[in-house]
């Protein structure tokens, strides 16, 4: 086995680190360019990756099925197994098959006593694990020198009760035990409690997984591979042409984070701020193209929005409270519960009618739910849907002349905006409009902050 260095010794050269996620784990020839990725750099990287494509997302279901008792388990454990092999066949034939069938009787095992304790945690991090070794497999045919690593033998500490895991730096910074002489990929997502307990990180964790391993290490920058330009004024979803941000400060990539989930994980930037590591985020297939690339603030001029996210049919729900005294303590409540749910609180807040919540429109029945779990005869008003807008840019929030053009041109137009609370935020303004008028309203931003790329 290589030589490992913990976090004591000092490292003999500065090494990268890169991530590669799901969007980029769809085919062999997805495999074949992360291989080409890695044996071009100069050192010996430090690969994160997640879950083969889809794979979390059928686990998740697998485990709901079960519990429901629709699940045929040997159905879905071959199902597994197969996708695994036909993506990376060099597996069947590997020293880590052992390993690789380990996994898939562990996952079986599991879903079958999913009321166990750690059953569930056990099931989810089955795509990591099997990513993870198969790649090992698949890499080393096509020439790379790597080996494996499951997030507790990193090992990847972790603190807090779910759904509030975090990853707990400083305990991973002193126990962090990676090899010199080969290149480790390390399962990105979850990790060991200081209990012995495993526990996932929210959707997108691998990339806290890649940005906690560099703070850890020293690294010289953190590169996420995607399978898009880089960050783009507007998500390539609409059919128009967005133009490639060259350059974010990590305040701006915090903010757009928050409300793209197709950007990076938010939580992921916190620990390069202090070291001042880079993180650049490139497309896998266009090696040549530049990316975008994230780091300190620089001086930029007039502030100027650069980035377009709209969300659309989400709804604002009203549960209509008239006790102040209540009020609180349902506003408390009622957000901690959907966090337990893991449902996505685009806002939440109190005003004379009673408690808001902006929530996607798949999650209406479980907020529905969870408000009638507090008061079986609560008055629920669902309104209408609506969509949210968010234009980032360095320091717009605070400039009164991008505020009274955006709203005076629409309004002007006809369009009806509602400005959403902008405490917290420096570099974002955010509107709720109609679902209805919003694709005539994106259309007039991206003409009006020209935001399409000319070319």
């Amino acid at each position: 086995m290589p030589p490992r260095r913990g976090m004591d010794e000092p490292p003999t050269s500065f090494r990268s680190v890169v991530k590669f996620g799901g969007s980029c784990l769809k085919s062999s020839l997805d495999i074949s360019a992360i291989a080409e990725r890695i044996l071009e750099l100069d050192s010996n990287p430090v690969v994160v990756v997640s879950a083969f494509y889809g794979v979390t997302d059928r686990l998740l279901d697998a485990i709901h099925d079960t519990r429901n008792g629709r699940l045929h388990v040997s159905t879905f454990v071959h199902w597994i197994r197969s996708h695994h092999t036909a993506l990376t066949p060099e597996i069947l034939t590997s020293p880590s098959l052992e390993r690789f069938e380990s996994t898939i009787q562990n996952l079986d095992f599991n879903l079958r006593n999913i009321e166990s304790e750690g059953a569930e945690v056990e099931v989810l991090v089955t795509g990591e694990r099997l990513s993870t070794t198969c790649l090992e497999a698949a890499l080393t045919a096509r020439g790379v020198v790597c080996q494996s690593f499951w997030a507790e033998d990193i090992p990847i500490i972790v603190k807090g009760l779910d759904p509030f895991i975090r990853i707990n730096r400083t305990a991973t910074s002193q126990l962090i035990n990676l090899p010199e002489g080969t290149i480790p990929l390390c399962a990105g997502w979850y990790g060991i409690g200081p209990d012995g307990d495993l526990s996932t990180l929210s959707r997108g964790g691998s990339d806290c997984t890649a940005a906690c391993i560099a703070s850890a290490i020293g690294a010289s920058s953190v590169v996420i591979w995607r399978d898009v330009p880089g960050v783009l004024s507007i998500d390539p979803a609409w059919g128009m042409p967005g133009r490639r941000i060259p350059y974010l400060n990590y305040d701006e990539a915090v903010e757009i984070a928050s409300y793209s989930s197709r950007l990076l994980h938010p939580d992921a930037i916190d620990p390069l701020v202090e070291s001042g590591i880079p993180l650049i985020i490139r497309p896998l297939h266009h090696p040549n193209e530049p990316g975008t690339y994230v780091g300190p603030s620089i001086s930029v001029g007039h502030p100027n929005v650069r980035v377009l996210v709209c969300h659309r049919r989400r709804f604002d729900i009203l549960w209509q409270i008239r006790s102040g005294s209540q009020l609180s303590r349902n506003l408390i409540g009622l957000g901690r519960i959907l966090h337990q749910k893991r449902i996505r609180i685009w806002s939440i807040r109190a005003d004379t009618a009673g408690i808001r919540v902006l929530v996607d429109e798949k999650d209406l029945p479980k907020v529905e739910a969870a408000i009638l779990s507090f008061d079986s005869e609560a008055r629920i008003d669902l309104g209408i849907p609506i969509a949210l807008l968010s234009l980032f840019g360095q320091g717009i929030s605070s400039d009164s002349s991008i505020r009274s053009l955006l709203l005076e041109s629409l309004e002007g137009r006809g369009f009806h905006p509602e400005e959403m609370n902008q405490e917290g935020t420096e570099h974002g303004i955010h509107l709720l409009i109609p679902d209805k008028e919003a694709v005539e309203t994106v259309g007039c931003l991206t003409d009006m902050f020209e935001l399409l790329d000319a070319e």
